[in-house]
């Protein structure tokens, strides 16, 4: 009847490490602060103005 309970505790122990490093990762890759954006912001955000920069009757 121990190990049920064993289980039970190692599981949420993982759950618990799993859903903090999701949450890390969520928050180094998509942070808003202007003055730290994350990875994935900052380059969306080069996308977009090179999206905008583009002049449709412009010859390369």
């Amino acid at each position: 009847m121990n190990q049920k309970g064993q289980i039970v505790v190692e599981y949420v122990l993982l759950l618990v490490v799993a859903v903090s490093i999701s949450a890390m990762l969520v928050s180094n890759l998509v942070s808003r602060d202007p003055d730290n954006p994350g990875i994935l912001t900052s380059k969306w955000h080069a996308i977009l103005m090179t999206i905008g920069d583009d002049v449709p009757d412009k010859k390369k």
